[in-house]
């Protein structure tokens, strides 16, 4: 309540805001660390916190979980989604169409629907477990958010860096922005 009052403090005074807010006190990802990271991104979000810091934090802010993370990724993606509210489509008033898409039993399969279905809905990756399979392997969520990291730490590549060319092009655009604060690259 704290962070989202604070918010709402600084939209009034046309400030960005920030909060440590979306992390969880538990020492693991499960179910209080979903249920206090999850509530927490979508006050954020509901509130408008510009910048939020906890994605990936248990254990009061002293411990970051590469595994969190990924999974925390899916409630941002989730509250992201929220946030952009029910879109009215092209085809209203759509009372004729769902009349006729039941009655010849096309609802899901219909082009409107898959037309449609991906804008509508957010669809979580692998860390979230929609299937019946409870026998399948991997099928904790620690398992699904483990094999995510290292499916993501496998196809990482570092980002390629400046040129030397850029980067004096750079130190000149700082200069020339720094005025009498002079910056020597």
């Amino acid at each position: 309540m704290v962070a989202c009052a604070s918010a709402e403090i600084g939209k009034q005074l046309g400030l960005p805001t920030q909060a440590y807010i979306g992390l969880s006190d538990s020492r693991h990802l499960d179910a209080q660390a979903g249920f206090e990271s999850g509530t927490g991104a979508y006050l954020a979000a509901l509130a408008g916190i510009n910048s939020v810091s906890g994605p990936g934090m248990l254990y009061f802010e002293s411990a970051l979980s590469l595994e969190k993370l990924v999974f925390d990724n899916e409630i941002c993606g989730m509250a992201k989604r929220l946030l952009a509210g029910v879109e009215p489509q092209e085809d209203l008033p759509s009372g004729a169409l769902f009349e006729e898409l039941l009655r010849e039993g096309t609802l899901l399969g219909s082009d409107h629907t898959l037309r449609n279905f991906r804008r509508a809905h957010y669809l979580p990756g692998p860390t979230v477990n929609r299937t019946q399979d409870e026998a399948a392997p991997g099928s904790t969520l620690m398992d699904r958010a483990r094999q995510q990291v290292d499916d993501l730490a496998a196809r990482y590549q570092a980002p390629i860096g400046l040129t030397e060319d850029q980067f004096r092009e750079l130190g000149k655009v700082m200069q020339r922005a720094g005025g009498d604060y002079r910056v020597t690259f």
